[in-house]
């Protein structure tokens, strides 16, 4: 399957193919960090962590996946990185926005929040839950497709990327984009949910 243009990939990701979806991860991954480092060492701004970037890109990324229509003059490649510069470009506006507060990431302790999905600056993300009641994490659960599930709950009972590799009997990789795509979904149900 590495092989397949991604016009076909784009197409079996769309239907909910996780092995495309993971090998066009796989592909854009590089100019993904690149683009990353590039809007980091444009802005110079303090506030900003590169992993917050990149999952920002790996967000716009999957949108780009679900979003493209084969149909359009534009190729896959111009569309996803139209979409990555476009949300990096939105989410350094909105940080912008936000100068006036301490901490770009922090959650007021009274608003009551079920969970929380915390960044460890090494990449290795973990789930944090809080309450595990309310409907944002059937929300979620919803969202998710089975393999996503399945990493989900790997994650969320403390296993790490290197052991739900193991178990699912897929590279590490594929278990990074995964949690990323987990990750992007969180957020948008958040969002809505706010």
């Amino acid at each position: 399957m590495r092989d397949t243009n991604d016009y076909e990939l784009v197409s079996l990701a769309q239907e909910n193919n996780e092995d495309a979806r993971n090998i066009l991860f796989d592909k854009y991954t590089p100019l993904i960090i690149k683009k990353s480092k590039d809007a980091l060492n444009l802005v110079n701004h303090h506030g900003i962590d590169i992993a917050d970037i990149i999952q920002e890109c790996y967000i716009a990324f999957d949108e780009a996946i679900n979003n493209y229509n084969q149909d359009e003059p534009a190729t896959f490649y111009t569309f996803s990185m139209l979409c990555v510069e476009r949300r990096i470009t939105n989410y350094i506006r909105a940080l912008n926005n936000r100068r006036s507060m301490v901490l770009n990431e922090a959650v007021p302790l009274d608003e009551g929040i079920d969970k929380v999905i915390a960044i460890d600056n090494s990449f290795e993300d973990t789930l944090i839950f809080k309450d595990a009641e309310g409907n944002l994490l059937q929300q979620l659960i919803d969202e998710l497709t089975p393999f996503e599930r399945k990493v989900f709950n790997y994650k969320s009972n403390g296993y790490s990327f290197e052991e739900i590799s193991k178990v699912l009997n897929k590279d590490i990789k594929s278990i990074y984009n995964t949690f990323w795509r987990i990750k992007s979904k969180y957020k948008k149900i958040k969002e809505i949910d706010d």
